[in-house]
């Protein structure tokens, strides 16, 4: 099977075509393909199908073999991908997702590397409660008793911590999403499906930082559905406005609220291409 790998923000995916539908198997094939030491490696697995409510259908699988309804990053990495092999060719389009149909425009084209805006819905509603933690249970000693937690679901679920540490920078928002994330993610509050976990720190009312880990793929250089959930939350309870610029370990997109709707806009661009055997 031929492929290709694309990053958007540092997020990767594999990526092919399946228009003829002929991979049944995509769990299987995501946890082979998404391997980072005995496939090709990547945070999951993206397939190109035929809709018939859409331009385009985006069947998407994360790296443990899950489906997942909704990927930001991913969505415009197959964008890129669909437009690339001309299986679509207009300037904006339609996709079906596991949330529903998304609308994509082409902003700039590149060989290497393109920009969409991606029209992630409405936006989103949010409940506030506390996540006990045990920390028999963590490898560390922050001494964390609970966390706040902003939780929505956008496409998939979501939980938004704040850190109002004024100097905590990345390395200290990657270390609590290394630390917490994966006990986050299978609390029983968020049982069965768990949920992805964002650790946000607020820089300005138009900047957020943001570490993620992700459901089914664990610690991530990016998340789109995170930044737009983390940027609603700024906005919903920071005091953001209503376009957001969201840096990520693995790069930036920009978040806008219009009309009810959040947009999200960024680039993608193709790492390599390769084979293998089924």
């Amino acid at each position: 099977m031929d492929f290709l790998k694309y990053q958007g923000a540092g997020n990767d995916f594999v990526l092919f075509s399946n228009m003829d539908r002929s991979v049944k198997k995509y769990s299987e094939l995501a946890r082979k393909i998404c391997d980072r030491r005995f496939g090709v490696g990547a945070d999951g697995l993206i397939a190109a199908e035929p809709s018939d409510t859409a331009d385009v259908r985006m069947a998407f699988f994360n790296a443990d073999g899950s489906e997942a309804g909704m990927r930001g990053n991913g969505i415009r990495c197959f964008a890129k991908f669909v437009m690339d092999h001309g299986i679509v060719t207009k300037d904006t389009f339609t996709v079906e997702t596991g949330d529903g149909i998304k609308v994509l425009e082409s902003l700039e084209k590149g060989e290497a590397e393109s920009r969409f805006r991606v029209d992630m819905g409405p936006v989103p509603a949010f409940s506030q409660f506390d996540v006990a933690v045990d920390q028999d249970q963590i490898d560390g000693n922050d001494d964390i008793e609970e966390m706040q937690t902003a939780f929505t679901h956008f496409g998939v679920p979501h939980a938004v911590i704040v850190i109002d540490e004024p100097d905590a920078g990345m390395p200290a928002l990657d270390r609590l999403a290394f630390r917490y994330g994966s006990y986050m993610e299978h609390a029983p509050v968020f049982a069965p499906a768990r949920t992805n976990v964002n650790f946000i720190r607020m820089i300005s009312s138009d900047h957020i930082m943001v570490s993620t880990w992700e459901r089914g793929a664990g610690k991530t250089l990016a998340c789109g559905t995170g930044a737009c959930s983390s940027a609603a939350a700024a906005r919903e309870y920071l005091g953001c406005g209503d376009m957001v610029r969201v840096t990520m370990p693995g790069g930036e997109v920009t978040v806008t609220f219009k009309d009810g709707r959040v947009f999200m806009e960024g680039s993608a661009g193709l790492t390599f291409r390769g084979s293998i055997d089924l």
